[in-house]
């Protein structure tokens, strides 16, 4: 391969003398040189960045003056400033230069360098660089009578009405919104068996266990324990009682519910009166006072939840004795109107 490391000169002082540099005699000890070049890569296209590797081998007290490529518009240019690395040994000096240059001809090319020159004193050697070749290749087809043309075009495109070109993405909407319709449907139904509703006096009588189980008052907390039992309490009479919502006041609550015999109204009164005093002018509550107002609190959702089934339990009541009122009225009209059948008329024998 072009470029392969090898030695290329082995000098002594004797070929100072044949290129007509002579030493003086006293310091004209012999000197041995070696070098050698590589092309990296050896084979490349026009404008490729490739590698000249040139290395020599030294004494220690030699000094190398390596060249450089100064004409921009030759075959082959720099194309950026060489780099050298030196490694230092016992008796001599390892020296690497490395260009990086671009070929801009075709063929094989030389890279043009002129000789690196190595000086002991006032003695030089010269090793010769014209060695150096590149192969640039074409990048041209080689032979462009087999390239084959694009096929024509056609005069007139066949013009597709616009029901054939997006019936597919049709088809695909309609099954994703058909999957999405059974989605919701399979998910609505599993909601519906799984939220099954549960009575307002059962939550009520949870939601009281649920706060006697937090001991706020031994804690210190007797406020916020009677606020969260008027609150149990006013959510039972808001599912109760129509329009009595939590966003009411206590007066609104009293006003809406006066007439309503299902409600003890003094009891209800008194035990807002005192818990909007402990919840917005923060008088002090105790534990035992905390613990009395909740089981006031309770009992009024009982008195509320036992009037309310006496309630439903005369309307159940009077719709039944309607029922058969109705069922024994109905049923008379129709044995009166059998006997009236049964009467023989007039002039039979």
């Amino acid at each position: 391969m072009l470029g392969a490391l090898a030695a290329v000169t082995t000098g002594r002082i004797a070929v100072a003398q044949a290129r007509g540099i002579v030493p003086p005699p006293a310091i004209a000890p012999e000197y041995h040189v070696q070098s050698g070049m590589l092309v990296r890569p050896d084979t490349v296209r026009i404008g490729d960045t490739f590698e000249l590797i040139i290395t020599v081998v030294v004494p220690t007290s030699a000094r190398v003056e390596w060249p450089s490529l100064d004409d921009t518009t030759a075959a082959v240019v720099m194309r950026a400033p060489f780099h050298i690395d030196g490694v230092e040994r016992a008796s001599n000096r390892r020296e690497t230069a490395t260009y990086a240059l671009t070929a801009w001809g075709i063929g094989d090319l030389p890279v043009g360098l002129p000789d690196a020159i190595i000086r002991f004193g006032e003695a030089m050697i010269h090793v010769p660089l014209a060695a150096a070749h590149v192969y640039v290749k074409t990048v041209l087809p080689g032979d462009t009578s087999l390239h084959k043309p694009k096929p024509a075009k056609i005069l007139f495109p066949r013009v597709l009405p616009w029901w054939e070109r997006w019936w597919p993405a049709a088809v695909v909407l309609a099954a994703l919104a058909l999957l999405w319709w059974f989605y919701r449907r399979s998910k609505t139904a599993v909601a519906r068996r799984r939220a099954t509703p549960i009575d307002v006096y059962a939550r009520a009588l949870h939601d009281f266990d649920r706060l006697d189980r937090l001991s706020l008052p031994d804690a210190g907390e007797g406020g916020r324990f009677v606020a969260l039992a008027v609150e149990i309490l006013r959510t039972y009479l808001a599912a109760r009682v129509p329009h009595a919502t939590l966003s009411r006041t206590s007066a609104e609550l009293l006003q809406l519910t006066e007439n309503d015999a299902r409600i003890p109204a003094p009891a209800l009164a008194a035990l807002l009166a005192e818990s909007d005093a402990v919840k917005f002018a923060r008088r002090d509550v105790t534990g035992a006072r905390a613990h009395e107002l909740a089981g006031e609190a309770r009992a009024i959702v009982g008195v509320i939840e036992r009037a309310e089934v006496a309630r439903r339990a005369a309307i159940e009541a009077e719709r039944v004795a309607n029922k058969r009122a109705e069922e024994r009225t109905a049923q008379t009209t129709d044995d009166e109107a059998r006997r009236r059948s049964r009467r023989p008329t007039a002039g039979a024998r």
